[in-house]
Formats: structure tokens, sequence, C-alpha cells
């Protein structure tokens, strides 16, 4: 099997989960990527390393989490593509450096930085099942998540699109079931000339004035919240006026669309996938919640799309929509 910088524009090639996000990265022009072993993430690091004398991509296995993270930061502040990479369990030990990076954005460089997270929902070699996309928020960081290999690809060369132009970090939440299939997938370009680095000692970053910068987070992140609500990782499939509405991300797209299929419920259910989750597209969510009474939503782990959904109607102020999920025990928890 060629390494995967070798596949060629326009060709068809059997991936996994992991080593699409890889090659959408190549294909984003990323020159660093860092990152800490750990199922379901490692194969990340390990399909990049193969590419990197070709590409001149710096690739490593860092101390830890954090020491990954901080080093991709540091190649985004000198205006490169960065790529960290982590397990769930990881991102505790990264958000240290995170939460902050949040306030102190990537600087006007040009450099970009996303952070590929892999949750393990059920525990398949993890000891707990932490559902990352909280934490994603709680670091003031958009949220995006595919639902499909091909999908991994695309998004991930967006988010380092989305980190350039808002000059902050993007957290993309890979998953067992998405990182650990397989599927084949179109290749795209590779950039040409590599980027290089930028070192003005004139230009720096202050970690000080928190308040203002908090300010300048909430303010950038309603930027990205319009960009999400007309983004085209969000799409809804099914009858104009559903009987019942299925709300879902990651997994929860395949899994619902097979059992419409499975019971041949095409003409009375509709599905609304959603990929950029947070900042949470309300406005789009709310035009499709008004078509139907019913809404399931289905997710991988905890119910944060769930929660979202329900804020949405209450402050829309659609009190007669019925929400089924986890919170209702019609999907376990």
């Amino acid at each position: 099997m060629p390494s995967i910088e070798k596949y060629l524009p326009g060709t068809k090639h059997l991936l996994m989960g992991n080593d699409a996000i890889a090659r959408g990265a190549l294909e984003a022009g990323a020159q660093f990527a860092a990152g800490y072993p750990g199922t379901p993430s490692s194969e990340i690091i390990q399909t990049l390393s193969q590419a990197a004398k070709a590409l001149n991509l710096h690739v490593e296995w860092s101390t830890n989490e954090k020491a990954a993270v901080e080093g991709a930061a540091a190649a985004a502040f000198a205006g490169l593509r960065s790529l960290a990479v982590m397990k769930n369990a990881g991102l505790s030990v990264a958000l240290d450096f995170l939460t902050h990076l949040s306030y102190t954005g990537l600087g006007d460089r040009g450099g970009a930085m996303v952070a590929v997270v892999c949750d393990d929902p059920n525990a398949h070699s993890s000891g707990d099942e932490t559902d990352s996309r909280w934490l994603g928020k709680f670091a003031s960081a958009p949220v995006l998540e595919p639902s499909s290999v091909q999908e991994a690809k695309v998004m991930t060369k967006w988010a380092f699109e989305l980190s350039e132009e808002f000059e902050c970090f993007v957290f993309l939440r890979g998953y067992t079931r998405l990182c650990h299939a397989s599927s084949t997938i179109e290749m795209d370009d590779l950039p040409g000339s590599p980027r290089k680095a930028k070192s003005d000692a004139s230009k720096t970053i202050s970690p000080y004035l928190a308040w203002p910068k908090h300010a300048a987070v909430l303010e950038n992140l309603e930027k990205i919240r319009e960009q999400f609500e007309a983004s085209m990782f969000n799409g809804y499939t099914g009858p104009e006026e559903p009987e019942l509405l299925i709300v879902c991300g990651g997994s929860g797209f395949s899994c619902s669309t097979e059992a419409i299929d499975i019971l041949g419920l095409q003409d009375r259910v509709g599905i609304l996938r959603l990929g950029t989750l947070w900042p949470f597209p309300a406005k789009l969510v709310r035009e499709w919640l008004a078509k139907s009474e019913k809404i399931l939503v289905v997710e991988e782990v905890d119910p944060f799309l769930e929660i979202h959904v329900k804020e949405t109607i209450a402050d829309a102020h659609m009190e007669s929509r019925k929400v089924y999920g986890k919170g209702s025990g019609h999907l376990p928890e």
C-alpha cells in the first residue's frame, strides 16, 4: 500500500476514517502534526508520519497531549497550518492550554490549528466514555463532527480554512465508529509550495487582559455561528413536512438512515443532520422544528444535541413539540 501522499487527485481509495482525517490535513497544507497515542486516534499520526519526509512535514509523538497542542499552537503562531491529535482521555491534559488559547487566538500571521479529539463510545478500548463535545464548548472553540469517512476528509480540510479565517483553533470530534470504519473516498489536490514560518518578534500575543479577550471570543463565536447556519455540513433529507423529525450528528446519521430504510419510512420521517455542533446553529434547527410536532435526537454519547434542541424549542416558545431521546428514556444513555 503506497504512502497516503502518493494517491493522485481524482482517484478513489479505500481509507479508514483516521486515514481520511490525515489526508484532509495534507490536502489543507498542514506542515506540523503532533499527538499522543491512544485508540481510536493513533492511526492519524502514524499515517502522517509516512508522508513526513516527502512533504517536509514535521510529525511527532509528543510527551503528552499538552505538549502536542503547545507545539501545534507555536506552529500556528508562526503562520503554519498545524494539527494536534489525541483521544478523549487526553483532552483533559490538553485543556490547561487550550482554554487559554481560545482567549489569545492564533494571531494575524495566517496560521491555523485543528485539534482532533477521538471519542470512544461504548469504551471499546478506554476507561470511560467521556463526550468531548462538552469540553470543546467549554474551551470556547468551534466544534465539528463528520458523519462519514468522506466527510471526515472534507471537513478536516475545511476546519483549517475556518481556523485561519477566524484566527482560532478548531475542534474536530472523531469517534470509534468513524475512526475505524472504512470507505472508498475521492482524493483532491495536495498544495504546492509549502509555507515558510514567520518569526517577526515584534508581533506577540499577550496572555493578559482576560475580560476584553473573552468578549472578543464571544463576538467571534457569533460570527462563526452565522457561517454554521448555512454550512454544507448541515442538511435535511426527507418529506417537506415529516411526521417525525430526527436530529442527529456523527454516527447517529448513518444509524438513522439505515433504520428508516429498513422500516420503509422515507415518506414519513425526515433527518436533519448536523456537522457543525458548536456554536449551535439554532436558526437552522428552529426552521425544521417548525415542520414537525415530534422530534427524535440520535447521538453518541451524551444528550449534547438534545439539550441544545430543547433550548431552541424553549427560546422559540414551541411548547407543543415533543422531544424523544436520552432524556425521555427512548434511547439509552
